[in-house]
């Protein structure tokens, strides 16, 4: 039994009703009956994949990854990615739903939009809409994440097809720096630039601009930017974790900001003299 109606074949394949003049005589045909000598030069297609799925580029593979159920039960059209809650891995955000079906086909609006949380392995698990406040009931498109208000945590904007755009904002992240590369004159954003960075820890007696004199603990954040057809540029950010109880402790220094251009900047590390400007 074919598994497109009559109605539906015919609309493509308009010499299908002339052959089949009713549904009875249409439901019991083979498809080589339908389409008679066409069926000789018919192209067979096949999907073997429906899933939602990362692949994880291993060098010279890439790893298949599946996402969890709730990234399935609807068609994705939008996929932002960026750490959500500020613990250092990657997550992932799909916007979903697909309306524009046949008449006899329901609609696909079983998903709400979900955050997937990942663990920086590459697995990853949904985020409940009650939890994340994430709810989107309509068609959703395109999203994207932007720290809009500056406060050092990724918030995320969804359009909708035929509804309005919903702008979430991020209350429960731990804040993070924020990193700003200058590009050159033609590229002033930096567009296509990568980076990467390492976080470390040390004790200093060294004077500074919070306490003179004080033994102090910092955390340095080394930036390497490479720039579109550049080298590597490597900048520093430094963080004072002291133990005074009036001091202010990571992660509030959210405004601490490293600016990497194509003539470095550096903020120096605590006792040696600057590299550039600060």
């Amino acid at each position: 039994m074919p598994w497109t109606g009559l109605d539906e074949m015919s609309a493509a394949l308009p010499f299908v009703r002339e052959q089949f003049p009713t549904c009875q005589a249409y439901g019991t045909a083979g498809v080589d009956e339908i389409l008679g000598d066409r069926f000789k030069s018919a192209q067979e297609l096949q999907a073997n994949w429906f899933q939602s799925t990362v692949f994880l580029n291993r060098g010279a593979w890439f790893e298949v990854k599946p996402l969890p159920f709730e990234a399935q039960v609807a068609p994705a059209f939008g996929v932002a990615v960026g750490d959500m809650d500020g613990d250092g891995r990657e997550d992932l955000f799909l916007s979903q739903n697909f309306f524009g079906v046949e008449p006899q086909t329901s609609r696909h609006d079983a998903g709400r939009g979900v955050w997937l949380k990942g663990d920086g392995r590459g697995n990853f698990v949904a985020v409940p809409g009650q939890e994340s406040g994430i709810k989107l009931y309509g068609e959703q498109r395109g999203c994207a994440l932007c720290d809009y208000d500056g406060d050092g945590r990724l918030d995320l904007v969804v359009s909708q097809n035929g509804a309005s755009t919903k702008l979430y904002h991020n209350e429960g992240a731990k804040p993070g720096l924020r990193v700003r590369l200058i590009g050159t004159t033609n590229n002033p954003a930096a567009v296509g630039a990568v980076g990467k960075w390492k976080t470390c820890f040390w004790f200093s007696t060294f004077p500074s601009a919070f306490v003179v004199g004080a033994v102090e603990m910092w955390e340095s954040r080394r930036l390497w930017a490479r720039f579109p057809r550049g080298s590597w540029k490597e900048g520093e950010a430094c963080l004072w974790l002291s133990t005074l109880s009036t001091a202010p402790a990571f992660p509030q220094l959210s405004s601490a900001r490293i600016f990497v251009a194509a003539r470095l900047r550096l903020i120096p590390r605590p006792g040696f003299p600057p590299v550039g400007s600060s």
